[in-house]
């Protein structure tokens, strides 16, 4: 394993990124963002392959053991998150307990946070650290409590915002189906269930974003799971990171229809702002994510009777490309621009849109935490200091 060492003296010149933009943090197997040719892939595979063969259970396996599972190994694995699915009554408590109008994501970070609380065998891994096998090999197993468990408290979030009974998970359905009847009550059809294993597929991981190394860089101070998951939660949750399609959907509700989107993106380019749900980071070509999204809404909208809302987000899409690549700076859109019309389509209210997020990518941040745990070293940056050393203090009554 290649090591990272350097030393840097002072004074010198530093270039630096803003949000740690460019800088290397870990060497991984786990994930890749190839921006400039729009490929996504997951320990070597692309997202539009997995998400045209795999369910959701064989990614989530792929990015934590390394490999696409065997029958055997995935029926394994789904009896493992099916064991462990089942909300401890605290939880269904504390869950009931929150107003209805508590932000989802608000509910699900303070409900895994205190799922730590309940399972004492996070507390002991450290104690294992000078052994990597056995402590990655702990945590694996609590990572996998806390992915069928997240799921679980998201589609309790879900009942409970309507004061409906929450409802444990039925063993004999799949990671999504039992996401998509705990919210509902209803077991999914074939459809519903193979279009949501795609939007968690292609949500599962993607480089070292905001959330992501959140995870990484609490886990690094062998904080136990728990509090790991609850971190990175507590990160997707802003506006610029998992709620980005919230807003986006509600802009595009907003235009009124396709034949009114021409002169909102030209009132919105006049004006300087942005359009929610275009450009990304990482991306300078057509995000993966939303090639395989844009598919999935186009059919979903004319089945659900969505068809206005799914020709206004197209028009603004057109219209929005012509316009930047006519500036020569093209831009275009990316996951949250389509996962919003998606989940809107599945039924999903507005609110509850980050949640399916990290429903998604606890899998992802599991197996990147698991990864780096061998040969952990706590994440310790530095900043530039940029004020005065030689100030006194001056007694108060003379300031």
């Amino acid at each position: 394993m290649p090591k990272f060492l350097g030393r840097v003296e002072f004074p010198c010149t530093i270039e630096l990124g803003r949000g740690l933009e460019g800088a290397i943090t870990n060497i991984t197997k786990i994930g890749y963002v190839d921006g400039d040719a729009g490929h996504l892939i997951y320990r070597g595979y692309t997202v539009s392959d997995l998400s045209d063969h795999c369910t959701y259970d064989e990614v989530a396996y792929l990015l934590i053991f390394g490999k696409l599972p065997n029958r055997s190994e995935l029926t394994a694995f789904r009896k493992r998150l099916g064991d462990n699915g089942d909300l401890p009554q605290p939880i269904i408590r504390f869950i009931e307990s929150m107003p209805k109008d508590a932000h989802p994501m608000n509910v699900l970070q303070a409900g895994v946070a205190a799922l730590g609380c309940l399972d004492k065998d996070s507390l002991f891994v450290t104690q294992h650290v000078s052994d990597p096998a056995t402590a990655v090999e702990m945590e694996t197993e609590i990572a996998i409590r806390i992915m069928a468990r997240t799921r679980s408290i998201a589609a309790a979030i879900a009942r409970a915002r309507k004061g409906l009974p929450i409802l444990q998970p039925d063993p004999n359905l799949s990671f999504t189906a039992n996401y998509l009847y705990q919210m509902s009550g209803e077991k999914p059809s074939e459809v519903t269930e193979r279009v949501m294993d795609i939007c968690l597929i292609l949500q599962a991981d993607h480089g070292m974003n905001a959330s992501t190394f959140t995870a990484m860089v609490t886990h690094s101070s062998l904080a136990d799971m728990y509090s790991t998951i609850a971190a990175a939660i507590g990160s997707l949750r802003g506006p610029l990171h998992g709620g980005a399609n919230e807003a986006a959907l509600e802009h595009l509700k907003a235009i009124g229809g396709p034949e009114k989107a021409k002169a909102w993106v030209a009132e919105r380019i006049a004006k300087g702002e942005k359009v929610i749900g275009f450009g990304h980071r990482v991306y300078k070509a057509y995000d993966p994510r939303a090639v395989v999204l844009k598919k999935h809404a186009q059919a979903l909208c004319q089945e659900k009777g969505l068809e206005t809302l799914y020709r206004t987000a197209a028009e603004v899409e057109d219209l929005f490309i012509a316009e930047m690549q006519a500036k020569g700076k093209p831009i275009y859109p990316n996951v949250d621009y389509y996962s919003g019309i998606v989940y809107h389509a599945l039924g999903f209210p507005t609110p509850l849109f980050p949640v399916i997020f990290a429903v998604s990518r606890t899998a992802g941040w599991a197996s990147r935490v698991l990864e780096y745990l061998p040969e952990n070293r706590i994440f310790r940056p530095r900043a530039v200091y940029d004020g005065p050393t030689d100030l006194k203090v001056v007694p108060i009554d003379q300031r």
